[in-house]
């Protein structure tokens, strides 16, 4: 992809067809050559060593070639969706979400919905997207719900131990007592 092309959709469904592909491959050569030598092992066959171990040698280079393919496409991917990632976080701006852990995030789902894409159903960029912005709108109702939640327990131990005020991370007590009190639940 080019430097100043954001993401060309007909290139980044290519991507992903091929992607989708070596992985199937990566995965069916890998079961192969496996299942190869555990049958080598298993049983002798009656055929000459030479030819096993011709045999052998072929399907691993075949699995070696596609594994190399699968890790390219992989690269290209991961660069398409960290620029999709990085410009969705940009743009949607969820307060109490760290960016770059975000565009992290938008990464590893990208890659764990990608085998759900079918581009008969609609565009690759529409459908990385949405799972995208899906994903941060959770990741922000998360960190939304997790300080409310402290806030209502701050609010809980406020009114529990008569009127606890805690100013520039201090804490200051009305009563002897309520040091006392809180001593005693730490």
């Amino acid at each position: 992809m080019a430097n100043n092309e954001y993401l060309n959709n007909k290139t980044f469904e290519l991507i992903i067809k091929e992607f989708q592909f070596y992985k199937r491959k990566k995965f069916r050569s890998e079961f192969i050559v496996n299942d190869f030598k555990e049958t080598d092992e298993r049983r002798q066959l009656k055929y000459n060593d030479d030819l096993k171990k011709e045999i052998l040698l072929e399907k691993e280079k075949s699995k070696i070639e596609t594994i190399h393919k699968y890790e390219e496409y992989q690269s290209q991917l991961a660069y398409a969706f960290y620029v999709l990632s990085e410009n969705i976080a940009n743009y949607a701006k969820f307060t109490g979400i760290d960016i770059d852990d975000a565009i992290q995030e938008g990464v590893l789902i990208c890659f764990e919905k990608i085998d759900r894409f079918d581009p008969r159903k609609g565009k690759a960029f529409n459908y990385m997207t949405t799972c995208i912005l899906n994903h941060y709108r959770q990741l922000y109702r998360s960190a939304r719900n997790y300080n409310e939640l402290k806030k209502r327990y701050h609010t809980f131990l406020s009114d529990k131990f008569d009127k606890i005020v805690i100013r520039n991370g201090k804490e200051r007590h009305n009563s002897k007592s309520n040091i006392d009190k809180i001593n005693n639940i730490w």
